[in-house]
């Protein structure tokens, strides 16, 4: 599991290594070399993604904060981080059912990126959604599921803190243009296994308007990745669940 990202389900992503939480005096040096620190983390996890192409599919479940179910959609995620430009992309399908509704598929190449966008039961191309645009009726957006933010440049590190008892260092990445209704993003990286634990969206006032967070993680075909996670949008008194049931390689 040493220094890189294990494994990326568009927000499953597992990366290894240990970066010092930034000095706070707020001086210029300061501030530049946790902005290289911050950089230096997310340039290693990045560089090392899996090349291999494979795919990931499980349920997206949204339910109220006691218990009730709303819905639940399955959906599908193929990567391809080895190819050039490398590929992410999400399927979801209608509830109970297995006829696809939704499809994004983000290529980039180094630090740009596209979108491509699909409707409909048969599919076809359409606008392509806002990053911060929901998916479905869930509290996940596509930024959640592309993981854009991991290749953002304007990045520093926050200092350190605690997600599910474990040490983590702090990142907030700025968008490099404008988000409806985020302002930055923050990250909760485990400091000793590097797990991405817990993000944030932020509004302008630097408030979090959504959270996501790791519940558990499993090793799947000899490869650590987060099998569980939780999203919740502030005030709007469910949760959606995204998680994992399997793991397929060529």
């Amino acid at each position: 599991m040493k220094g890189c990202w294990r494994y990326v389900l568009g927000l499953l992503a597992v990366c290894v290594g240990s970066v010092g939480a930034a000095d706070a005096t707020g001086s210029p040096d300061t501030d530049a070399a946790s902005r290289r620190q911050a950089s230096a983390i997310l340039s290693a996890c990045t560089a090392n993604l899996p090349r291999e192409k494979m795919e990931l599919a499980g349920t997206l479940t949204v339910r109220r904060q006691r218990g009730f179910i709303l819905s639940e959609n399955a959906y599908r995620l193929e990567l391809e981080w080895g190819a050039t430009p490398a590929i992410a992309a999400v399927t979801l399908f209608a509830p109970g059912s297995t006829t696809a509704v939704q499809r994004v598929v983000m290529t980039r190449d180094g630090r740009s990126a596209s979108l491509a966008f699909f409707s409909g039961p048969d599919l076809a191309p359409a606008e392509p959604p806002s990053l911060a645009g929901r998916v479905g009726g869930t509290d996940l957006t596509w930024l959640d599921l592309t993981m854009d933010f991991l290749w953002w440049p304007d990045v520093r590190l926050d200092g350190e803190g605690d997600a599910k008892g474990r040490t983590c260092d702090i990142i907030v990445a700025t968008p490099p243009m404008p988000i409806p209704g985020c302002a930055a993003v923050r990250m909760w990286i485990d400091r000793k296994l590097g797990f991405l634990m817990q993000v944030e969206q932020l509004d302008p006032q630097g408030e979090p308007v959504r959270k996501m967070w790791v519940q558990s993680v499993k090793k799947m075909n000899e490869r650590w990745m987060i099998r569980d996670m939780e999203v919740e949008m502030m005030g709007s008194g469910h949760r959606t669940r995204l998680y994992v049931d399997r793991l397929i390689l060529p």
